[in-house]
């Protein structure tokens, strides 16, 4: 809240009150079912939902007051680095506006990959699979804040900030984060907001891609089961070429998703491991003063 108070941005929740809501609801879902009914596996899976819930609303916000930003893009050089691999994001929209029915396809791919991340959160929480499960919400928690770290340091707004599609390109393909989408996020980066109920964005990042994150992320929770992994790995398949098109990212702004959610699952998986060895070694202690 210094941030608000101090850029002067009037800050109203409007937006975000059914996913507040929403996560109320499931924690006191989730106490019932631990204190009362004895079921917890309904109790973690919901508890796991809440938590996840009002962490992405507070990353979000915190996002937002960020802005503005007063270092320079660096859009210029991840395209000049895309052009090394051949990568061009007018380039992959001419292609996919040859097929429509595609482009639509991988339209809806990229709009659930929240769904899918929530969905491998609610199947280990229903599986007790406590390992998978916080050590997916940790790292997911870290991947979130080292990405808008690097953003706020190196701040991108993605391809389509760069690029402008030719009209026809656009009407054919209709990106989610289009270019006049772009140009919108450029201008938020210089003149920031002054009221963030006025805003109505799907992201401020280009790089890294937090959508690859949440991709690989719940892949990686998902690993163990096979059927899910096998799910996944089809639906990500698809899901690559989405973020690039329909998210308007550079080619390097996927690679930098890869980066951070590798090392962020192992930074998660350590910091679960820790916690178990604690409660571990409190319990042996426990044990003989109890006996005493």
């Amino acid at each position: 809240m210094f941030l608000a108070w101090d850029k002067e941005i009037t800050v109203a929740l409007d937006s975000h009150s059914f996913s507040i809501g929403f996560a109320v609801v499931m924690v006191l879902l989730g106490q019932f079912y631990r204190q009362v009914r004895r079921a917890e596996r309904i109790a973690l899976t919901a508890h796991a939902l809440a938590l996840f819930i009002l962490f992405s609303v507070v990353a979000s916000l915190f996002n937002l007051l960020l802005l503005p930003r007063y270092s320079p893009p660096i859009d210029a050089t991840l395209v000049a680095i895309d052009a090394w691999f051949g990568y061009s994001w007018p380039d992959a929209c001419a292609w996919i506006s040859q097929y429509p029915l595609l482009s639509d396809i991988l339209r809806q791919v990229y709009a659930l990959t929240l769904v899918q991340i929530l969905f491998v959160f609610l199947f280990l929480g229903m599986a007790k699979d406590r390992r998978q499960l916080h050590a997916a919400m940790l790292a997911t928690v870290f991947a979130a804040l080292v990405t808008i770290f690097c953003w706020a340091l190196l701040p991108s707004s993605g391809a389509s900030a760069y690029w402008t599609l030719d009209p026809e390109i656009d009407r054919v393909v209709r990106p989610i984060v289009s270019s006049a989408y772009g140009a919108e996020l450029n201008r938020m980066l210089v003149d920031g907001i002054k009221d963030i109920s006025a805003i109505h964005v799907t992201g401020l990042i280009g790089f890294p891609s937090f959508h690859t994150v949440m991709a690989l992320m719940s892949l990686m929770a998902i690993w163990p089961y096979f059927f899910g992994r096998l799910g996944l790995i089809l639906v990500n398949v698809a899901l690559l070429p989405a973020i690039l098109i329909h998210g308007g990212h550079n080619l390097m702004d996927v690679f930098g998703g890869v980066v951070v959610t590798i090392g962020c699952w192992r930074l998660g998986m350590r910091a679960f491991e820790a916690q178990q060895r604690r409660s571990c070694s409190s319990g042996t202690l426990e044990a003989p003063a109890a006996q005493g």
